[in-house]
Parts: structure tokens; sequence; C-alpha cells
């Protein structure tokens, strides 16, 4: 039997229709844009269709000022990606089953992730001039690590909880290590969690600005630097731009879409209890 078609099932994708819309243009128009000349910038009407493939742009984007900032937010996020893994699930850890400091130290992190990175940016940058640090791959992996391990050990706190003491208690009773109920027994478990927290770290990593502007200067300039330099005082390469801005949503898209069931597993039990 069909279903009837109602005014408000009509009005309800209608609505979709203009959210899909207005999330889509930008894309499309970003996409489009990376494949314009400069005067069909300037056109009346604007140009909406997409002509002959140039790809000019993405030349700049891969090879020249975004490939350098590909490159450097690569290895940025990366590395502080994988220290904020490796101390917050050792941190996680003992703060769950070890009982160590727990609401204590879990209101300290939550404090240190709400504060916005500008309020630190100062102090950092002084202490990374008197050790001969700016302008380097380290300052901004120890500044991005500062924010992103307390979200990582307060998120993977969340996934702790969800393993039960008996099994703590099996590996114990086997005649098993500290070590390696961690790593045989806990890590396995808390794999997705692991997962999603490291995909959110690395997406404040990949979009830090505040830092990454603070602490460069030409040796090391990320892509979330290297885009507002295509910005001129008297002229603005827009094509470059929006090429390099494909390139940056790249990576991120590919590693959602490996990342997906992670993700959704991971999300869906991860909540923090009290």
């Amino acid at each position: 039997m069909k279903k009837k078609i109602t005014w408000k099932s009509v009005l309800w994708i209608l609505l979709l229709i203009l959210i899909i819309i207005i999330v889509a243009f930008p894309l499309y128009w970003m996409f489009i844009g990376a494949f314009k000349t400069k005067n069909e910038f300037f056109t009346n009407p604007p140009v909406f269709s997409l002509k002959p493939l140039r790809t000019n742009a993405f030349q700049v984007a891969l090879f020249g000022i975004g490939g350098k900032g590909l490159k450097d937010s690569l290895i940025i996020a990366s590395f502080s990606t994988i220290i904020s893994l490796f101390i917050g699930a050792l941190a996680a850890h003992g703060i769950v089953h070890y009982h160590i400091g727990k609401k204590n130290l879990i209101f300290i992190f939550l404090v240190i992730q709400m504060m916005p990175p500008v309020s630190l940016a100062i102090p950092l940058f002084l202490m990374f001039n008197e050790l001969k640090l700016l302008d380097t791959y380290v300052a901004l992996i120890i500044s991005n690590t500062v924010f992103n391990l307390p979200y990582a050990i307060w998120l993977l706190t969340g996934f702790y909880e969800e393993i039960p003491e008996s099994i703590l208690e099996a590996g114990k009773i086997d005649g098993a290590s500290n070590l390696t109920i961690f790593t045989k027994l806990v890590l396995p478990l808390v794999k997705p969690g692991l997962m999603a927290t490291g995909f959110f770290t690395f997406i404040f990593g990949w979009n830090e600005f505040i830092l990454a502007f603070t602490f460069c200067r030409t040796k090391v300039k990320p892509l979330t630097v290297a885009i507002p330099t295509m910005v001129g005082s008297d002229t603005i390469v827009w094509e470059q731009v929006y090429a390099t801005s494909i390139v940056a949503i790249v990576p991120v898209l590919i590693l959602a879409i490996f990342m997906q069931k992670y993700l959704i597993r991971g999300l869906s039990f991860g909540a923090v209890k009290e």
C-alpha cells in the first residue's frame, strides 16, 4: 500500500534540499573557482559553470606555497596527534583504573580545553623565543599538544570507563603484568575510542591558526598560514586560494572516509559517565 504524500513531508523534503544547497554551494563555488582565470572572477553575471580545466592553480597548490604548507601541516598535526594519543592513553588508564585524582584532574583538563589558544600565545612565544624554537616544527607540535592532550585524556576516560573491572582482574589472576594488561587487554578494547580521539585531535592540529600565525616566520608555514599569504594588499589570487583550500580539505576527507566505522562506533559509546 502506497503511503500518502502530505504537505508536511513535502515541506521537510524542501527544507532538506535547501539545507543541502546552503552547505554544498560554497564547496561547489570553491571547486569551480580553482579552475577559473583571474578575469572570470569579475564577470557579470558570475561564471557558475565549469569551463575547460585549467590546472595552473593546482600546480602552485601542490608544488609551490601550498605544497610546502601541506607538508608542514601533515607533520605538525600527525606528531601532535601521536603524542597526545600516547600520553592520553596512559593518563586515562591511570585515572580510570588506578583512581589517580580522577575528579580534580578531569576538571582541570576541561578548564584547559576551554581556554582559547590566544590566551597562551604570548607566554608560549616568549618561552620558544628563549629556547630558539620559533619557526620550527617543535614549537608548533608542543603548542598543539598543550591543547590536544587535555581533550584526548578527557575523551578517552569515557571509553576506559566502559571496560569492566572483571577483565582487568582476570588478567591479574592469570599473572599478567600491568603493562601486559594495558597493551593486550585494555588497548584493543578501546581501539574505536583511540581512533575517534585521534581523528579529532588531528583535525584540531590541522585547522589551528592562531598559534601557527604567532610562531611561524618563513621556515615553517602550515596551510592555515600559507593560504592567507596569497591575499596581497592590492590583489588576491583567488584561483590559488581555492585550489590550496581544496588541497587542505582532501587529506581530512580521506581520513574521515577510512575511519568512518571507528568514528561511528567510538562516538556511540564513548560518553563520559558521572
